[in-house]
């Protein structure tokens, strides 16, 4: 297309603003219209209106109307200048010549646009110098570096948090003040007005800090990434110096379950496996606490577990059959910025598209479809799903929790309603099996479950129940575990079996209890010297 050939269009957008006085925002657009500017006319027209406008998600209906307008504007620009093309070759006014060498330049330009690129990607090349710097002497400087960018981020969402919690305080004051006056000197027409007013203010505060939030991390995020990779550059001929990686269990050290047992155990019906099984009392939350809210080792571990064949995964009971996470592990991980992934929130948006799609047709699904790197869904269904199931899971990628790399998000509705008996072949089950298959396609070496399918204890989970629920879950991971040597890739070395952290004491021994009958630990032979 000649690019001389320009039409400039004005764009008028009329809307109310927060008081609900009409008003209009507009800009000349110039086509032909490129795309990618369409964020940034966007920003142009918000600059004109109120900043509360922005908080209120004008700009979603803005976008909209322009968007309509530049496809509206721009196909009739292209029809108009196919005429004048078409006219002008009637006329035999074209420059063939010309148009040959402008198609050729396009082609030229649109083929490299798009090709494949030669070499590694940016993530790539990130990822290959976070792994080498970690394991030479620089780590307790990149440790160091975490840890001032997270208590940034912590100090400011403490911040948003007291001052959220004053003018909750200060609204309530208010509210009930009017509401003592009611009939008296106000009516419920001023309380109503009162209570969107006060929406409307808390709704603007928990925005801007939220927008601040994430400016910051953005910023982080990036100036961390340029800081590895000039680092490891400057290290290329200097060898690494080696680290010791320890145990990797040792990352769950540092917070002490109320209870534990640990015991090694054999699988394998020919060639034996040795596997390491951990029973323990404690918090899913725990788990999954922020990186750096302490001095630990954890930020040790995991940064060298990352990138590693050794990765903690922990799967994680959830009632919603939306792709929503549990509340607190959210705002953990949104203590410090996401360095290596994207943040929870926008990694859960993503999987909510892809739930749509399902439920449009636009793409399909089947058994076992999760992965690490997608954090795609998965069923015990071959069929297309249009939400998700009890026994559906979705998988969240962390940096910067303190003992999992990996979250599996397991529907389930028992979390919610009176506790039942199931049998092996329960969704909850098979979802359990299929995590266990990504899990080791996925070199998740460390992965945790709930031992009784339930987070919480209550006061209908008798004995009796928790017993027999302990012995079905312990018997079917038991099967999968052998099972999975026929699935390939990386070997379970070790299955934590994770109990409410409010058990009792007595019930948690006799849980524990049955780990060495149900998993066969191995015990010690002693030889003995028949010469003497």
């Amino acid at each position: 297309m000649d690019t001389t050939a320009t039409r400039s269009l004005s764009f008028e957008y009329h809307y109310k603003n927060h008081e609900g006085r009409d008003c209009t925002s507009q800009l000349n657009i110039t086509f032909p219209f490129d795309q990618e500017s369409l964020e940034e006319c966007v920003t142009q027209l918000m600059s004109q209106m109120d900043p509360m406008m922005r908080y209120l998600d004008e700009n979603i209906s803005l976008e909209k109307q322009l968007q309509e307008f530049v496809d509206m504007e721009h196909q009739r620009f292209l029809d108009d200048h196919a005429e004048k093309l078409l006219n002008q070759a009637a006329n035999e006014e074209l420059d063939l010549e010309a148009i040959v060498r402008n198609t050729e330049r396009l082609y030229k330009d649109e083929l490299l646009q798009f090709a494949d690129r030669v070499g590694p990607s940016d993530a790539d090349i990130f990822a290959q110098s976070f792994h080498r710097l970690v394991h030479s002497s620089s780590l307790e400087e990149i440790l160091k570096r975490e840890r001032t960018y997270a208590k940034v981020v912590a100090d400011m969402t403490e911040h948003m948090d007291n001052e959220v919690e004053t003018l909750n305080n200060s609204q309530q004051q208010e509210m009930d003040s009017q509401i003592n006056q009611l009939d008296i000197t106000t009516t419920s027409d001023d309380i109503n007005n009162l209570l969107a007013q006060q929406y409307t203010t808390q709704n603007f505060v928990r925005k801007r800090y939220e927008s601040e939030l994430e400016a910051m991390m953005g910023h982080q995020k990036n100036e961390y990434r340029d800081w590895i990779t000039s680092q490891v550059s400057q290290m290329f001929q200097v060898p690494p110096v080696a680290t010791p990686l320890g145990n990797r269990s040792s990352m769950f050290v540092s917070q002490q379950p109320s209870m534990e047992e640990s015991f090694t155990i054999h699988l394998g019906s020919q060639l034996k496996h040795m596997h390491n099984i951990r029973i323990l009392s404690a918090n899913v939350t725990e788990l999954c606490s922020p990186l750096h809210a302490e001095e630990s080792l954890n930020g040790l571990n995991m940064a060298l577990g990352l990138y590693s064949s050794s990765l903690c995964g922990v799967v994680v009971l959830t009632p919603s059959i939306q792709a929503q996470a549990n509340k607190n592990i959210i705002k953990n991980a949104n203590k410090s910025t996401e360095f290596h992934f994207e943040q929870i929130d926008v990694q859960l948006e993503n999987i909510e598209k892809q739930i749509r799609s399902l439920s449009t047709g636009d793409s399909t699904t089947s058994s076992n479809s999760s992965s690490t790197e997608d954090s795609a869904t998965s069923s015990p269904t071959k069929k297309q799903v249009p939400k998700l199931k009890t026994g559906d899971f979705f998988i969240t990628k962390h940096s910067n929790l303190s003992q999992s790399h990996c979250i599996f998000h397991l529907i389930s509705d028992e979390p919610i309603n009176s506790p039942s008996e199931i049998n092996s072949r329960h969704p909850v089950i098979l979802g359990l099996r299929n995590i266990l298959k990504t899990a080791s396609r996925h070199d998740i070496t460390t992965l945790t479950i709930p031992a009784l399918l339930r987070h919480e204890m209550s006061e209908d989970m008798t004995v009796q129940w928790c017993i027999r629920r302990a012995e079905l879950v312990f018997k079917c991971a038991k099967g999968f575990m052998i099972e999975s040597a026929s699935w390939g890739g990386a070997e379970l070395s070790t299955l934590q079996l994770l109990l409410p952290d409010d058990i009792s004491e007595s019930l948690f021994t006799t849980l524990a209890g049955m780990v060495p009958s149900v998993f066969h630990v191995a015990n010690p032979k002693i030889l003995v010297d028949t010469n003497k």
